[in-house]
């Protein structure tokens, strides 16, 4: 598709306009539709409070529908948390854990993706680690962890550290063959690559908005297979769980049988409308089209550190990688980041590189501006910049 195609976008994003922003791995700008849509919210918040209640009642659900879009769920299938670990956190805590089971992580799992489980091992249950190669995950390493008592395996859709993407079909239909739920976190790669619960056997996933869904921070979508949420004990509980969530006067304590059993109380309902312009704008764009704008950046990338003798602890088969690509070499990342942001290059250092991480409304422009801000060749020994 012609690039003028995704350039028309870059208004949307006023941080361009001072900015080189290629950390959406870490924490995105804000568009212009997320402000209208939080500023119109605090406008009817300060005009007139819950005289709008009924007008933001509805746009939860055209939100929660939205969602459930870009993941091919169902509405009840999609609850709104505060974040990826809140969602993860569900799930592990609400299961009906036996002294025996075990379950599987990845070996270089964000922390997120690690702690609620291996705070499992209070209640006898067994975290078994998949082992990493480097950087990436093998199907015959999950299939050699697995036994009659593995009750799930937990996954990120794409790596934080290096965008290694796992085939998640592939995945999906392992678990179901061995009859154990699979859990994915996508923060790594909801918004920018296409996401289908259903056709890839997946039976709970969690995302924040803050990153690659271009949205605000504190806010995030929760999916729970039909059916299971009936097996989860909701870690938290309040007025909301429960049927007859507006009885105050006759309390029920009769769960929904469905995912807003774990929405508890009042909503984040400046999060909630910010991230539903968010995907919004990701849907008029299309993840389709987002995908492979965000995968010919990363070429760029890998050319130009293929054109500097650096190494790319990124795959380079695009069907393997997501969008945040890291690279190492003679130089120290850390200070390589900071001195990019010094110059108003927006990078972030992880896995032992310097992970850039473009969305589609960036260019190979500023692709090419970020390399060159650092001396040709190689990266220097001192660190230091030039323009």
């Amino acid at each position: 598709m012609d690039n003028k195609y995704f350039e028309s976008y870059r208004r949307e994003f006023p941080a361009t306009e001072k900015y080189i922003y290629l950390d959406h791995a870490g924490l995105a700008p804000g568009s212009l539709r997320v402000k209208a849509a939080v500023d119109k919210f605090l406008a009817e918040l300060t005009a007139g409070g819950a005289f709008y209640s009924p007008e933001w009642s509805q746009q939860i659900v055209d939100v929660r529908r939205a969602c459930a879009g870009i993941v091919n769920a169902s509405q009840d299938e999609i609850a709104f948390v505060k974040s990826t670990s809140h969602g993860l956190s569900i799930v592990a805590s609400g299961l009906d854990w036996n002294k025996g089971d075990n379950v599987l992580v990845f070996e270089k799992e964000f922390p997120s993706n690690l702690y609620p489980w291996i705070n499992l091992e209070r209640k006898g249950v067994q975290v078994r680690v998949i082992p990493s190669r480097e950087g990436r995950i093998l199907f015959e390493d999950i299939e050699s962890l697995i036994d009659a008592r593995t009750r799930l395996l937990t996954v990120s859709s794409v790596q934080f550290s290096n965008g290694f993407k796992l085939d998640l079909r592939k995945t999906g239909e392992l678990c179901r063959s061995k009859n154990i739920l699979l859990c994915v976190d996508a923060i790594q790669s909801l918004g920018i690559v296409p996401m289908d619960v259903e056709a890839f056997n997946i039976d709970f996933l969690a995302a924040d908005a803050h990153k690659w869904l271009l949205g605000p921070e504190g806010i995030g979508i929760f999916y729970c297979r039909r059916g299971l949420a009936e097996r989860i004990a909701p870690p938290l509980i309040g007025w909301k769980c429960v049927q007859n969530e507006l009885d105050f006067a006759h309390p029920d304590f009769c769960l929904k049988t469905d995912a807003l059993k774990f929405e508890e109380g009042s909503m984040n309902l400046m999060g909630i409308f910010g991230l539903g312009a968010a995907v919004e704008l990701l849907t008029e764009v299309g993840i389709d089209r987002i995908q492979n704008r965000v995968l010919e950046l990363g070429d760029a990338i890998i050319r130009e550190t293929e054109k500097r003798g650096l190494t790319l602890l990124t795959p380079r088969n695009r069907q393997d990688r997501g969008g945040n690509i890291t690279v190492t070499g003679n130089f120290d990342p850390l200070i390589v980041r900071d001195s990019l942001r010094e110059k108003g290059i927006m990078v972030n250092a992880r896995g032992g590189g310097l992970r850039i991480s473009p969305h589609f409304y960036n260019n190979e422009e500023e692709i090419a501006a970020c390399f060159d801000r650092v001396r040709s060749g190689k990266f220097a020994n001192n660190y230091k910049l030039h323009y």
